[in-house]
């Protein structure tokens, strides 16, 4: 059963980043926002240096002061569990926390998501700083939910550090048992791959031709997968043990993470940052990509995982960093586009990305509601509008579901095995592209579903037709479900849809 965020009505909210600016701007920041029905915000999701400026040093009075005013204002907060930025003493002490290229050269600190999953000992630092910040605000009467880390496998879905070889390996012995096992399972006779001992076996490591192994390969990217799935089960459980009052959340679908899995196993509901200007950054081959429109079929996705959800990052403004620079503005009236194409998806959680454009770091060009001046734009006004108009319907439209009788199907075997191609790239979001592309063109809704060991007849019965995009990897159980599909009635389409 899809887990879904449980709202009584259309809610707004806005990413916020007290640490960013002076503590005095801080009161007229949460009127504006009770002006323009903004009731939630998210917070601390990067403030680890904050909270642990030293080692075993902690400090949770700068967000406590932050915390009062939201809720002095009528504001509800999100609270980030801070560990996708480790602080700089952390990285410098400890370098083992740090990830690595496939040539085992280590990311230094300077950026984030520069961690491995698989260091015990950033586990058990990760542990502690949310043990310690849970105990700080569980009991606050601001805060009504958490988002761990941030953005789980973004910037990099990859990790070659030795501590991921290592746990790579007893992930192997737990799947397969035996050497003997994993050589058949792997076909490691082939070009004489053959182990003799787990100490032969890594990762994906530097080789004369970037071809690994396809079956290693798959093997990896589920490992990446619930290697990622118990990192974040170390911060659900804390959360779950000290603050059962509290909702559980966490943000995006990026590469190599069951998405499916964790949401099943950790959350009370997915959350979704929703970029649709990224589509005129990466446009493809194609003249006619739908541009901003095509982001449906990522909202499509999450629906599957959460049939209402939250938006926990709906873009605002023109998106860039230093080094990418890019996304133009929105055009007037496509914020309020944007924001709708998410809530008639399901969205019954809108928090926008951000409130302020900052005006140092990383991200002084990815742009929020409010311009670097702090004046009335129409960005504002057109998010004021968003707003008041929820106030008006949300109750009416809190709850309610998409209807679809036609799907395009996928799984993450394929996903993952499918990414090797040097020739024609990844064919999946080709595929799914022009499968979903065609049902726009014809204004016919669908759904994005995914094939999973749980899916039964029930859930493929109730679609007309599903499109399944390049099934290279299917099992005779997989077979013998599409079959009973087909045979109670279901079209079943294999082949690419191409640009008509």
């Amino acid at each position: 059963m899809a887990k879904s965020i449980r709202m009584d009505e259309l809610r707004l909210g806005v990413c916020y980043y007290p640490e960013h600016w002076p503590e005095e701007l801080w009161e007229d920041d949460f009127r504006r926002m009770r002006e323009m029905n903004i009731t939630v915000v998210r917070l601390a999701e990067f403030a680890w240096a904050l909270f642990e400026p030293e080692e075993g040093r902690f400090d949770f009075s700068f967000f406590v002061r932050a915390l009062d005013l939201a809720h002095e204002n009528g504001i509800q907060v999100i609270l980030g569990t801070p560990t996708a930025t480790p602080p700089a003493w952390l990285t410098h002490k400890y370098p083992e926390v740090l990830n690595a290229g496939v040539d085992g050269v280590l990311y230094r600190h300077g950026m984030r998501r520069h961690y491995n999953y698989s260091s015990p000992l950033y586990r058990q630092l990760c542990k502690r700083i949310v043990r310690n910040m849970v105990e700080a605000y569980k009991d606050h009467p601001a805060v009504i939910g958490w988002q761990i880390d941030n953005e789980l496998n973004c910037e990099t879905n990859v990790y070659y550090a030795e501590a991921d070889h290592v746990a790579f390996r007893e992930w192997l012995k737990r799947r397969y048992g035996s050497l003997d096992a994993l050589n058949k399972a792997w076909g490691a006779v082939f070009w004489s791959q053959t182990y003799t001992d787990w100490e032969q076996v890594h990762l994906t490591r530097p080789m004369v031709n970037p071809s690994p192994n396809p079956h290693l390969a798959l093997d990896e990217k589920r490992f990446i997968s619930d290697n990622t799935i118990s990192f974040a089960k170390l911060q659900a459980d804390i959360i779950r043990e000290l603050a059962p009052q509290h909702w559980v959340t966490t943000n995006g679908t990026f590469g190599h993470l069951d998405n499916h899995e964790m949401t099943d196993r950790l959350l009370d509901f997915f959350s979704y940052d929703s970029y649709p200007q990224f589509s005129t950054i990466f446009p493809g081959d194609d003249e006619n990509t739908l541009r901003d429109r095509g982001w449906s079929m990522s909202l499509s996705n999450v629906r599957s995982m959460s049939p209402n959800f939250c938006v926990m990052e709906q873009q605002s403004g023109p998106g860039g960093w230093v080094n990418r620079i890019g996304m133009g503005a929105p055009r007037p009236g496509q914020i309020r586009l944007w924001s709708y194409q998410s809530v008639l998806h399901g969205t019954d959680l809108l928090v926008y990305f951000r409130w302020r454009t900052a005006t140092f770091g990383t991200e002084i060009y990815w742009h929020g509601i409010n311009d670097y001046h702090n004046q009335p734009n129409r960005r504002v006004r057109e998010v004021a509008q968003v707003g008041d108009e929820f106030r008006k319907i949300g109750a009416a439209v809190a709850g309610t579901v998409y209807q679809a009788e036609v799907a395009i199907m996928q799984d993450y075997d394929n996903t993952w095995d499918g990414e090797f191609d040097e020739w024609h790239g990844p064919l999946r979001w080709r595929s799914m592209g022009a499968w979903y592309k065609q049902l726009q063109y014809r204004h016919i809704p669908a759904d994005v579903i995914t094939l999973r060991k749980s899916t039964t007849l029930e859930d493929l019965a109730k679609y007309k037709a599903i499109a399944y995009p390049h099934p290279a990897i299917m099992s005779d159980k997989t077979a013998a479900l599409l079959t009973q599909y087909v045979e109670q009635g279901g079209q079943l389409f294999f082949r690419r849809a191409h640009r008509l």
